[in-house]
């Protein structure tokens, strides 16, 4: 989802294109859930390229030996690229990167050194991950973007289910209280403290749950009744689901809470402003790009325990959403 921005950005500037996105050592999501949301963006993706480098950890000596050979041997069978766009910054992996056949080469590694295209002198790198990644194109196009603004193209049948589950769409507010890694997530006691409030304040809490967090549907329902749950029950359907139905279901909400999670990142691609929560990461890197989004960052309460901030400060903070 971070890099959703980049993509749409590249067939901004490069309409006529053919766009191939290529995952090294791993399989991408582009091809799988997310692949409703670059229909006409990427023509192709190619997975598990063996390109790059694994992590450390899980090296095991006959992958670093054919990591090795790709570097000597050029990749993907020898396909050739008009400009190659390499977006991570690890020096090892960039020369790798670099033995697939291309015209010109584009990578921030080591501030450019090994790219054939540079930036300008004035060039200073954005914290932001998904703004940074904008930043390439510009670089390969010359020009300053201004990535479309929500809504996406999507499917027709993500929206109709979206207003059938959110019909109102005036007073709806999103809860997304999971994430892939559980120790960035605040407690599901305090998210059930800010749906109360809101219940409270006569608006609706709408809570974003994966698959992961369905043992959590029957305590909201029992500690905050009137909460929505729009990809369960009813509304649960085989073939309308994932990233695509989170942001068709985003454009109707009028703000929404989260842990830093990739639900976040989906809430924020329907234009929604949402109020983020960060304790280990860093409120920079990962902030939405949405106008009136906002960071909440636990070490402004004295600590890195997401934990530290409280309910009635996040209450106070949606409170200004509805002046």
């Amino acid at each position: 989802m971070i890099k959703l921005p980049f993509i749409r950005s590249l067939r901004q500037v490069f309409p006529k294109s053919k766009i191939t996105w290529i995952a090294g050592t791993h399989r991408s999501e582009f091809k799988h859930s997310l692949s409703p949301l670059v229909l006409g963006l990427l023509d192709e993706v190619l997975e598990e390229s063996g390109i790059g480098f694994i992590g450390v950890n899980e090296a095991k000596f006959k992958q670093r030996v054919n990591d090795l050979k790709n570097f000597f041997n050029p990749p993907l069978n020898g396909k050739f690229f008009d400009l190659l766009i390499d977006t991570q910054t690890h020096v090892l992996t960039s020369l790798v990167v670099k033995t697939i056949k291309h015209r010109f080469f584009l990578s921030g590694s080591a501030k450019f050194l090994l790219s054939d295209i540079k930036p300008n002198k004035n060039f200073k790198r954005e914290l932001n991950l998904s703004q940074r990644l904008v930043q390439l194109a510009e670089i390969a196009s010359g020009s300053k973007i201004n990535v479309p603004p929500p809504p996406l193209p999507l499917e027709s049948k993500y929206r109709t289910l979206a207003k059938m589950a959110l019909p109102k769409s005036n007073n709806y507010v999103g809860i997304a209280p999971g994430a892939g890694d559980t120790r960035k997530c605040w407690k599901l006691n305090n998210f059930i403290d800010v749906a109360n409030h809101l219940l409270q304040k006569k608006r609706t809490p709408v809570f974003f749950l994966g698959p992961k967090e369905e043992n959590w549907l029957k305590i909201i329902k029992k500690k905050a009744p009137g909460s929505i749950f729009p990809e369960w029950g009813l509304f649960k359907k085989r073939n309308i689901k994932g990233p695509a139905y989170v942001i068709a279901l985003a454009e109707r909400i009028k703000c929404a809470v989260s842990n830093d999670s990739g639900t976040a990142h989906m809430i924020d691609a329907g234009g929604c402003p949402i109020i983020k929560l960060f304790g280990r990461s860093l409120p920079g890197k990962y902030t939405g790009l949405t106008a009136g989004s906002v960071s909440i960052d636990s070490r402004d309460f004295g600590s890195s325990d997401i934990n530290e901030i409280t309910p009635r400060f996040v209450n106070k903070t949606l409170d200004k959403y509805f002046k």
